[in-house]
């Protein structure tokens, strides 16, 4: 309003000048009622400056004199042109030129705003024989600005016209994009990606060169000017990579891998730097996409001429791009002369490129042209060859480094235990199959031997089985391709795990160099000697979890020496009724040739004895293990009592670590989980809104009101049903994918319970539990994440309560506590009592609330004896340092009598009620406060009914 104001303001003392001062000689006249459609007023512009007025350095003031020489009243549409080379200014201008005001001393002329034509447009009416001065404002205008003068049915038409052919160019460009976006997903290629977000950013860098996001927030920071220029480089960045995946540079020079990608990454940033209109960012972003699509047409060509079949056909649809792109860019420059359709002429040549490359894609059948869709060829081999290789116990191996896959044949899948559908998989995927320790041999040997094409080589590793073992192989394979950089690695794979078990038992050395403890070879040996003694033994894996992370945190000699430390431990409490063996990596065994006890108590006896912390480089490091039992009176031989030992371990990983599992007969149909598959799941389930959160309700024990909730999340899987947190939880933390989990329950959280606040008014006010790990309180952008979440819901201070357990608290977590209570969340420390904590600890770290494990009110000793003594400690302590208490698992009504008698505030669990959906807690909130609301605000309780 106020520059409107403004505006009006400026126009009245242009009036006054106008009026005060005779018509220039100098001014040219323009014929209104002449026949031209449209009129370049430039020439005819006189620069105008109003008497005592001040006004934006951005806009200026010009006169012409109208001349309307007939006898009828003669109209144009005054518009703001953009004169050539506007767009490549060093300092792109903010917005494009556009008329602020007109005005006209002459009282018999009309001034009015074209609204019909757009916001900056102007209606010019001049009497008959009439000859009359006019001032124009123009703002982010060269000098002399650009003024176009329209007949209303000329620019009607022509707007009309070009509108239509905006939306055909569009909708042809958009068509394009969708056909190769679709045949990406089906074919699983990364080129036609790459094509589609090529088409994609094309057609964006089309549709803000027309203005369609001029004074929009994607225009804000660097001009309409530069946000073309950014979307055009972008568009080039992808058209390059589809071109290197159409037919690599590394096959043409073999260093160029590098430099090419390098190329790609500072193209990307100089188009970032256009968008946030740095000087001279567009110029170069421009003169980046003229040579770079000039040079990917020549590229195509060249690649074509030799023979790529993939770069021959995409070579047509880039030769139009590159000539479409130096079109523009002379038109730009005004080389080829000043017309209002160079613009759209060049958007219809766009689109044809598109419409090219959309069936260049789709004659490939999903850009099966390409190096990676040769994956089936071995299936093309003569019968005879397949059927030796079947026989020989062996699979073909092919990875394609064009598309990054590797695809294992229907017998080297069998070898695996996959299917023949599952013996397609991304590299990454195979990477993260092979064994930690050999992985680096293999990567070292694709990166050494890649560069000599036609060579071949043998190398050999472990390889994780789809039952969870990690059998041996050999692969015998020859680098393949035209240049001098192999694009293919074919060869054979086979089962080599005999042979390789069989070396270490003819070795005298069967003793793990770190530990000294016998190896796995020498455990297998022992079971099958064993004999009929096998019936009697009991067999434990165990696998420490989260060995990654420590091995991440403490490096090689300190994930060496918590190995060392644990070989000793297990010893030390073992040796005597066990053999111990390193199993492999930080996996043990021990095997009981007479247990004194049954195979639960052994279980719970190891799964002790690693809970215990290492002192390791002046910290405490806790390695806590997963262990799998198994009795040899259930297995055959040695081998199966491995493998149930292996199945149970499995069981254990799945229920989340840190746990003891007996094999049972039911566990051999269960299917191994896939890590790479389950993360993959997981991310999907979070974008199709899958994870859903429950909440289970914190009762006040002096009135069993409702207090609150804790908020638990659950995965309502398409196929499987409701998913527990222990089927997803566990795996979340260990991959990190527990950050992304927990900023979605933070923000969901938050905006329910704002909701409730609002529906139930309560005093004090009802709060929400939200369990956060220690990976979560490392996260840098998590303090501003929760901020967000509290200042954007609008929930009261203090009753979004944070829960972390006490095991998750170390000195760095403890300053970040500190901060989370500053920002204005509620603090709780989960599961008080099972960690390594003392009843000291209570006051140092900044709690407000303490939960109280559910094992301290199920244990027997809770009732009397020395647990009621700890658990009635605990209460006083924690009420002496203001704190809450929180009883966890009140599971029948002499729970909540006891811990109620005892003094805990709060309790939950299900014998007040199971955790429920949102729905049900809204309900379970209205039923508890139903009568109190009802009185409070009659109105407000029958809307609430009607919700719920």
């Amino acid at each position: 309003m106020i520059r409107l104001a403004f505006a009006a303001a400026l126009a009245a003392m242009a009036l006054a000048g106008l009026a005060a001062a005779a018509p220039q000689k100098d001014a040219h006249k323009i014929d209104f009622a002449g026949s031209e459609a449209v009129m370049e007023l430039g020439d005819a512009l006189g620069p105008y400056s109003l008497p005592k007025a001040a006004q934006p350095r951005s806009a200026e003031w010009y006169t012409f004199t109208a001349v309307n020489g007939s006898k009828r009243p003669a109209t144009r549409v005054l518009h703001a042109g953009q004169p050539a080379a506007e767009a490549l200014r060093i300092l792109p201008r903010p917005t494009r030129p556009a008329i602020v005001a007109v005005a006209s001393a002459d009282p018999g002329v009309i001034v009015e705003k074209a609204k019909a034509f757009g916001g900056r447009a102007y209606l010019v009416t001049v009497p008959p024989e009439t000859s009359a001065p006019i001032a124009v404002e123009i703002a982010n205008a060269g000098s002399p600005p650009s003024l176009l003068a329209w007949t209303e049915p000329a620019l009607a038409a022509h707007n009309r016209q070009l509108g239509i052919f905006i939306a055909a160019v569009a909708g042809l460009i958009f068509a394009a994009a969708a056909i190769a976006a679709g045949l990406a997903v089906m074919s699983g290629h990364r080129a036609p990606l790459w094509a589609a977000t090529a088409l994609g950013l094309v057609l964006l860098s089309r549709l803000a060169a027309t203005g369609m996001f001029d004074a929009s927030l994607a225009t804000r920071v660097g001009g309409p000017y530069g946000l073309t220029a950014a979307f055009a480089g972008l568009a080039l960045a992808a058209g390059a990579r589809l071109a290197n995946a159409a037919a690599p540079v590394t096959g043409l020079w073999p260093r160029a891998g590098r430099p090419f990608h390098l190329g790609v990454l500072g193209l990307a940033v100089i188009s970032a730097l256009a968008y946030l209109g740095a000087p001279a960012a567009t110029d170069l972003t421009y003169l980046c996409v003229v040579l770079g699509s000039g040079a990917l047409a020549a590229y195509l060509v060249h690649c074509g001429g030799r023979g790529v079949r993939a770069a021959r056909m995409l070579a047509p649809s880039a030769t139009v791009f590159a000539l479409v792109t130096l079109a523009g860019t002379l038109s730009t420059l005004g080389l080829l002369g000043e017309t209002t359709l160079a613009p759209d002429i060049g958007g219809g040549f766009a689109a044809a490129g598109a419409v090219l490359l959309a069936l260049a894609i789709a004659a490939g059948e999903g850009f099966a042209i390409l190096p990676g869709a040769r994956r089936h060829s071995h299936h093309d081999a003569h019968p005879m060859a397949l059927t030796a290789i079947g026989a020989s116990h062996q699979g073909i191996f092919d990875l394609e480094f064009g598309d990054d896959v590797v695809v294992l044949s229907r017998e080297a899948a069998a070898l695996l235990g996959l299917g023949e559908a599952e013996g397609r998989m991304p590299h990454g995927a195979w990477l993260a199959r092979i064994h930690d320790e050999d992985r680096p041999v293999y990567e070292e040997a694709l990166s050494n031997f890649r560069s000599q094409s036609g060579l071949a080589f043998r190398i050999e590793f472990r390889a994780r089985s789809q039952s969870g073992r990690y059998p041996w192989f050999e692969l015998r394979a020859t680098m393949m391709g035209d240049g001098a950089c192999a694009s293919r690695c074919l060869g054979l794979i086979a089962d080599i795990t005999a042979r390789k078990e069989s070396e270490p038992a003819a070795d005298s050395a069967q003793n793990d160099a770190l530990t000294g403890l016998p190896n796995r070879a020498a455990l297998l040996a022992r079971l099958k000697a064993m004999g009929a003694g096998l019936r009697a033994a009991v067999l434990a894996l165990l696998d420490i979890d989260r060995f990654k992370a420590i091995h991440a945190s403490l490096g090689d000699e300190g994930a060496d020496a918590v190995l060392a430390r644990a070989s000793e431990r297990l010893k030390d409490r073992f040796g005597a009724d066990a053999e111990v063996y390193r199993f492999g990596g930080d996996a043990f065994a021990l095997l009981f040739s007479q247990p004194k006890a049954n195979a639960a108590a052994i279980g719970a006896q190891i799964a002790e004895t690693c809970a215990g912390a290492y002192a390791q480089g002046g910290r405490s490091v806790f390695a806590p293990a997963s262990i799998g039992v198994a009795e040899g009176r259930q297995a055959e031989g040695g081998e199966a009592l491995a493998k149930n030992a292996e199945l149970a371990l499995m069981r254990a990983k799945r229920d989340g670590g840190g746990c003891a599992r007996v094999f049972e007969p039911s566990m051999n149909g269960e299917k191994p989980v896939d890590p790479v598959a389950l993360e993959a799941e997981l991310r999907a389930a979070l974008e199709r809104d899958e994870i859903e959160l429950y909440y289970q309700p914190i009762v006040r024990l002096a009135s069993e009101a409702v207090a609150g909730f804790e908020a638990l999340a659950r995965w309502r899987h398409p196929t499987r049903g409701l998913i527990a947190p222990k089927d997803f939880i566990a795996h979340s933390e260990e991959t990190g994918f527990i950050v992304e989990l927990g900023r979605f329950t933070l923000e969901r959280a938050a905006r329910d319970l704002a909701q409730w606040q609002r529906f139930f008014p309560v005093d004090p006010p009802l709060f929400v539990s939200v369990n956060i790990s220690r990976r979560q309180l490392r996260d840098p952008a998590f303090e501003r994440l929760l901020k967000q979440a509290l200042d954007g819901s609008g929930v009261l201070s203090g009753t979004l309560k944070l829960e972390v357990t006490e095991s998750a608290i170390d000195a760095d977590a403890q300053d970040a506590l500190h901060r989370v209570r500053e920002i204005g969340a509620g603090l709780a420390i989960d599961d008080f009592g099972v960690g390594q904590s003392s009843l000291s600890r209570l006051k140092d770290i900044p709690f407000d609330t303490v939960k109280i494990d559910q094992s301290f009110i199920s244990r027997p000793e809770a009732v009397s004896g020395e647990g009621a003594v700890v658990l009635r400690s605990i209460v006083a302590l924690a009420h002496e340092l203001k704190r809450d208490v929180v009883a966890e698992g009140v599971e029948t009504a002499d729970d909540a009598r006891r811990v109620r008698d005892i003094g805990c505030e709060f309790a939950q669990g299900f014998y007040f009620s199971p955790p429920l959906s949102l729905a049900d807690a809204l309900n379970y909130v209205a039923r508890r406060y139903g009568l109190k609301q009802s009185a409070k605000n009659a109105s407000g309780a029958a809307g609430l009914g009607g919700q719920t």
